[in-house]
């Protein structure tokens, strides 16, 4: 019985692992580490993640980086990458835009609180580069309050960036991911109305260099599972 167990545990095996090199939008970075791991573990397939702000890594993959797959920020990059001859995009995951002040206290109205003189600075991910800092301007601009803070807006190359400028302390006041945030976060943390910016949905390619890529094709699967969608929850995003 035992060796029979054994027996259909290694046909369950890959006959032979693969490696797949992922471009991995920054936001993405904790949750796609997890998603690597539990995937090695069912599979053998080792995933070797580069992350970066979406507007970079497309620069990169038109120019020739050798990435298999791209898990990024948005729907449009994905949506471009597949008129060129990539693969189909896929959904796997909608982020969440949060608001973060943290020594500022709970419940006040975030549009009065922005504007508040111990406010100095705003940090929000490069709206050219990244979907996050996109939100961002939408969701100060739905506020009513963009011109009036204009002054104090800093930006980060990604939303990784944007979250260690408010971490830091450079910046009192930051949009952030949600997926960032610990659970114990201090301070003001908001969860920008829904209303206040487009949607958040982050897709995933097949790229023309991973389309024999067993890793690679395997791993966009996998993001479908329950168990993988399981652990994008539990990182803060809601699901497609």
């Amino acid at each position: 019985m035992l060796r029979l167990a054994a027996l259909l545990i290694l046909c369950a095996l890959p006959l032979r692992a693969e490696t797949a090199l992922v471009a991995v939008a920054a936001n993405f970075a904790s949750a796609a580490q997890a998603l690597a791991g539990l995937y090695a573990g069912e599979t053998g397939h080792e995933i070797l993640l580069t992350t970066g702000a979406t507007g970079k890594l497309y620069a990169q993959i038109t120019q020739g980086a050798p990435f298999d797959l791209m898990l990024s920020a948005d729907a449009a990059t994905p949506a471009k990458l597949h008129a060129a001859g990539h693969g189909v995009p896929q959904p796997y995951a909608i982020g969440i835009l949060t608001l973060w002040m943290p020594s500022m206290s709970p419940g006040q109205d975030p549009a009065i609180a922005l504007q508040d003189s111990t406010i100095r600075h705003i940090a929000i991910a490069n709206p050219d580069l990244a979907p996050y800092g996109t939100a961002s301007v939408a969701a100060l601009e739905a506020m009513g309050i963009y011109a009036a803070i204009a002054g104090k807006i800093v930006m980060g190359q990604n939303i990784g960036q944007a979250f260690a400028l408010v971490h830091s302390g450079a910046a009192e006041a930051g949009f952030v991911a949600r997926s960032a945030l610990p659970e114990a976060a201090k301070g003001y943390v908001w969860n920008v109305t829904p209303a206040f910016y487009p949607p958040i949905r982050q897709d995933a390619i097949l790229l023309k260099h991973g389309a024999g890529n067993v890793a690679a094709a395997g791993f966009l699967a996998f993001l479908a599972t329950p168990a993988a969608r399981d652990t994008i929850a539990r990182h803060g995003y809601a699901l497609p």
